[in-house]
Parts: C-alpha cells; sequence; structure tokens
C-alpha cells in the first residue's frame, strides 16, 4: 500500500481573491503527517451590482482545474466578508435540532429581517447546556453554487467553515476559559468576539479599512459600553489574517496580545502566512 494517501484541500475564499493550499498526507512510523504546499492564488474580478461570491466561486471553479485529476477532499474557509453572525440564548424548552435551528432563525429574523434569513443557510455552534450559542448564516444560493463548482470538478467537498470558527477552533487552546475580546482582521473586516470564561457572549462584524490600528480604539470602546456586564475584560487576542505584521496596537487601558497561526504540520512558506488560520479548520 502507498504511504501516500488522497490529496487534501484547504480552500479559503475571500472577495477579492481565492486561495489554495494542496495538502499533502503521508503515513509515517509516527502517524499520519500533513505538509502544505505552494499555495494556488487566484483573483476576484469583482463586477458592481453582482454579489461578489459569484465572482470568488468562478475564479474558484477555474482553480480548481488544476487539481481535479485522482481523489481530492477539500475543506472551504468563507471569509467573514460572507458570513452574518448572531448569538442565541440558551432556552431549555426547545427540544431537538430542529427546533433550535427554527430558534436561531428567528434571532436572525431581529436583526436582518424575516425576508433575509430565510434565504440563508444556518450552521450553530455546539456549547454545554445554558451557555448562548453562536450562529451563523451564509446565502443558500452562494452555497448551492460552490456545491455545483465542486461536483463539476469531481472533488469531494468535506466541509464549509465560516473563518471566525476556523480562526477561532486553531487558537481555542490558548483562549480556553478565558474572559476577553477575540479579534480576527481580515482586509476590510474585523470580527469581534467577546468571550467569558471561553464562552461566547457577543460578535460583530465591521468594515475596516488600512487605519485599523488607529479606529480600533474607539471600536472597543464603542462595544464595552454595550455590553451589560459590570466589568469588561480589556484583553485583546488578535488574529491578524491579513499580513505577517506582528507589531500590536499600542492603546491606553487596552492589553493586546498576538495570537500564532494555526498552521498544519510543515513548513509554511511567506505565502502561507496571510491566511494560515485557515488551515487550521
Amino acid at each position: 500500500m502507498s504511504r501516500w494517501l488522497h490529496r487534501e484541500l484547504r480552500i479559503m475564499v475571500n472577495p477579492d481573491q481565492v486561495t489554495l493550499w494542496p495538502v499533502r498526507r503521508r503515513l509515517s512510523l509516527r502517524g499520519l503527517r500533513r505538509t502544505i504546499d505552494e499555495p494556488h492564488i487566484v483573483s476576484c474580478d469583482c463586477v458592481n451590482g453582482i454579489p461578489p461570491w459569484r465572482a470568488a466561486l468562478h475564479a474558484l471553479e477555474t482553480a480548481l482545474l488544476c487539481f481535479a485529476n485522482g481523489k481530492t477532499d477539500a475543506t472551504v474557509i468563507l471569509s467573514n466578508h460572507f458570513l452574518r453572525y448572531v448569538m442565541v440564548p440558551w432556552r431549555a424548552e426547545l427540544t431537538g435540532a430542529e427546533e433550535d435551528l427554527s430558534f436561531a432563525r428567528h434571532c436572525f429574523a431581529k436583526v436582518y429581517g424575516k425576508e433575509a434569513a430565510q434565504q440563508w443557510e444556518l450552521r450553530l455552534s455546539q456549547e454545554a447546556p445554558e451557555v448562548p450559542r453562536l450562529a451563523s448564516a451564509v446565502d443558500t444560493e452562494l452555497l448551492d453554487a460552490m456545491r455545483g463548482v465542486f461536483g463539476g470538478a469531481g472533488i469531494t467537498l468535506k466541509s464549509v467553515q465560516p473563518h471566525l470558527m476556523a480562526a477561532f477552533n486553531g487558537v481555542r487552546g490558548h483562549l480556553r476559559q478565558r474572559s476577553a475580546w477575540f479579534a480576527l482582521l481580515e482586509p476590510g473586516n474585523l470580527c469581534l468576539a467577546l468571550l467569558h470564561k471561553g464562552c461566547w457572549l457577543r460578535v460583530r462584524t465591521l468594515r475596516i479599512g488600512s487605519e485599523w490600528r488607529e479606529d480600533l480604539a474607539l471600536i472597543l470602546e464603542r462595544e464595552a459600553f454595550l455590553d451589560d456586564s459590570s466589568e469588561v475584560s480589556h484583553d485583546v487576542y488578535l488574529c491578524d489574517a491579513i499580513s505577517g505584521d506582528t507589531a500590536l496596537p499600542e492603546i491606553d487601558s487596552w492589553q493586546f496580545h498576538a495570537l500564532p497561526p494555526g498552521l498544519l504540520q510543515g513548513e509554511a512558506s511567506a505565502e502561507n502566512r496571510p491566511f494560515s488560520m485557515a488551515l487550521a479548520g
């Protein structure tokens, strides 16, 4: 039997580009090992008036032509640009997955409107009883089109994950039981979550520009003011999915901590670094 198993692709889908990391899986004396090959990057040609995910999926369809031969599994990480998030309160009277999703859709409808919420596919985080759950939503049309792209390429779409969850899973060990802010940066987007003893309390996504370091103080102060608790943590754990810049903001009264990228086993090149969090999903 070959020591090399079937191929794996980790894919980050953003509005402006699609990045594909081929992952080689090999059986060794120490068990299954995975190493990352150089990424394949395709730019997206966005057109005004058309949802940006359409350009991203067109770029993905083109990129997959290089990987369509042989058995390949794919995990897709969707940029937070394509996601909406809400916190779903605990309800003891809910008796199963169907009622859980129905209540989550109700929570989205309160924030975004009933018509919009009906067009989204929802996912709920798994949490302990009596703890609020994080729900994510993505356009059903986007997911259906993506499944069609992978089906046409003959590649198995194993998983589609929100970037927030993939990144958080990659650094969960650093945030275990902490009460702090988790800040995930993408080009043009900041996803900010408040954690209490490792559990989700609030999540917000905001548009940001190149001067995000200067704007971060105002954003954090505003979000802290909106919190109902009497004492809000001023620790911020920052995942920078934009660049390899390790410089942290310097803001009085806030303590920033850099989180390491969650790379797979093996060496990572400079091109891997910008979205290396995606590989932890």
